[in-house]
This record gives C-alpha cells, sequence and structure tokens, in this order.
C-alpha cells in the first residue's frame, strides 16, 4: 500500500509540473529561432570556395563565439564570419551555426547574411563591391557614425507603455555603459521589468563598440516608440527589449493561460486522488474479508 501512494504521489508531482512547464514555452525564445536573412545579388560564388569556408566556421564554432576568416583563388576572394551570444555553451553556439547555415543558400546566390536568436554568419565578397541602391536607404546616420540597419522589428505599441519610456531609456544607458567596461561587447540586464540585451561585433574596439550599440538603442528609441518590446541589428551590432512588467493589456492572457494551467493541473490531481482513495478502500475491503 505504501509503495502505491507514493507511486501515485511521483505521477501527481511530475504531471502537475509537465503541465505548468508547457503552458510557459511558447514564452521561451529558443536561441535557433530564424530572426531574419540578407541575401546580396552578386555573382554565383565557386561552390568549392564557399564549401571550404562554412566547413571552418562550423569547425571553429564548438571552441569559440566569434571567429572570421577569408579564402579565395585567382578570381574571387570570400570572407566569412559568425558570431554566438556569449551566454551561450560552445555546443549550443555550435548548434545554432550547423541550423544557420542550412537556412543560408539564397535564390541567385550564396553570399548572404543570417540570424538567428542566439547567433548569426556572414559571407560576403572581398574587397567589397559598390553600394547598390537599395542598400544605401538601410544607411542609418547618427552623429558621425554610420552603421548599416540589417533588421528591426517592434513588438506592439501600447497606451500604457508610455510611462515605462523613462525606464527603458534608463536601461539602454546601462547596457550601453555595460558593455563598453565588459571585454567582451556583451551585456544583458533588468530595470524595473525592463529587459535589455546588447551585444558587438567581436572585430569591434572598446569606442566603436559602444558608439554601435548607442546607435542602435537611438533607432531603437525613434523606431520602436510605445512599443513594449523591440530588436534592432545593425551591421556591427544589435541590442533587444522586452517589458517584463504584468499589466491590463497584456497581463490577462498571461494570467488566462497560469489559471487554465493550475486548473487542469487540480482536475489531475483530483482523479489521481479518487483512484488512491479507491485502492485504499479496495485494499481494506480485501483484508476485512
Amino acid at each position: 500500500m505504501v509503495s502505491k501512494i507514493r507511486l501515485a504521489l511521483w505521477i501527481l508531482i511530475n504531471v502537475t509540473f509537465f503541465i505548468l512547464v508547457s503552458s510557459n514555452l511558447n514564452t521561451v525564445s529558443h536561441y535557433t529561432d530564424f530572426v531574419y536573412k540578407n541575401c546580396r545579388n552578386e555573382t554565383q560564388i565557386p561552390y568549392n570556395l564557399v564549401s571550404s569556408l562554412l566547413q571552418e566556421l562550423v569547425e571553429k564554432s564548438t571552441k569559440s563565439k566569434f571567429y572570421q576568416t577569408s579564402t579565395g583563388d585567382d578570381t574571387f576572394a570570400v570572407s566569412g564570419m559568425f558570431q554566438c551570444h556569449w551566454d551561450l555553451t560552445n555546443d549550443n553556439c555550435h548548434d545554432c551555426i550547423v541550423t544557420s547555415i542550412t537556412n543560408l543558400a539564397c535564390p541567385s546566390s550564396l553570399i548572404a547574411r543570417i540570424q538567428l536568436k542566439g547567433c548569426y554568419i556572414s559571407l560576403e565578397l572581398e574587397p567589397e563591391l559598390e553600394l547598390e541602391p537599395e542598400r544605401m536607404h538601410k544607411r542609418v546616420m547618427i552623429g558621425l557614425q554610420k552603421d548599416f540597419l540589417q533588421h528591426k522589428k517592434c513588438g506592439e505599441r501600447r497606451s500604457w507603455f508610455e510611462g515605462l519610456q523613462g525606464v527603458r531609456d534608463v536601461a539602454f544607458e546601462i547596457v550601453a555603459k555595460c558593455v563598453m567596461s565588459s571585454g567582451i561587447g556583451y551585456c544583458d540586464t533588468t530595470h524595473e521589468g525592463m529587459s535589455v540585451m546588447g551585444q558587438c561585433g567581436g572585430s569591434l574596439e572598446e569606442c566603436e563598440c559602444g558608439e554601435c550599440i548607442s546607435n542602435a538603442f537611438q533607432v531603437a528609441q525613434d523606431e520602436c516608440w510605445g512599443s513594449d518590446s523591440g530588436e534592432v541589428y545593425l551591421e556591427n551590432c544589435f541590442v533587444t527589449f522586452s517589458d517584463n512588467q504584468p499589466n491590463q493589456e497584456n497581463g490577462v492572457g498571461a494570467s488566462s493561460a497560469k489559471v487554465a494551467a493550475i486548473v487542469v493541473g487540480i482536475g489531475v490531481a483530483l482523479v489521481l486522488l479518487s483512484a488512491l482513495c479507491f485502492c485504499i478502500r479496495s485494499s481494506k475491503r480485501k483484508q476485512d474479508g
């Protein structure tokens, strides 16, 4: 009888835990989730050059979070680079790079840049060809620094978010300073419920990194005004932010999901307890008989 009770309790705990965890899976962003891909309309590069370059990047991703190299022949020279988030393990970085390569090919060429949640990989011709007209409009100029805007995504605009603009801006300042002093060009923090992260390319110097991150934050402030979250990817750095505080608009959905999970968990618990009570009663009847 004791073993049956232990078994029932073990099942109850694990089923309830599984339900509660499953209800929150949709809020977790996996590091291999696709973000964007930019293809370059350029001459097709020989496959053997690209293949050897990608193989080298994959091998290096097991030991490093950032690596760049180049290869070529008498006609073409191609540079390749990858970078992973500094908070990823080497195994996760490797998985991220391998996943990105499977999505790297472009319709017209193999020259591209692809960004996943946890890493990016870039292939470019050397020397850099003249900027195409369609890339020129993506140049953002802030002060004396010029950066290419690769991608941006702003969350929903919320009426209640206006009061949190100051909180977000303070978090931006904290991360901008932290990135410069980190020694690795990476920092993430949470300030009064506002989560902010910034990371620079591994080839940037300290001051260049700080300026790039400041530019990215400026784009976020201008383009994502009133948004509860956002992502800005420049050519040499990126920033993300999200408001994690409960609110009257988005708190309803989250609360409903948690309530539903609890209700289901209670239902499962009642079923297990009923079955347990039945087993106990049956055992007593046998003993009395």
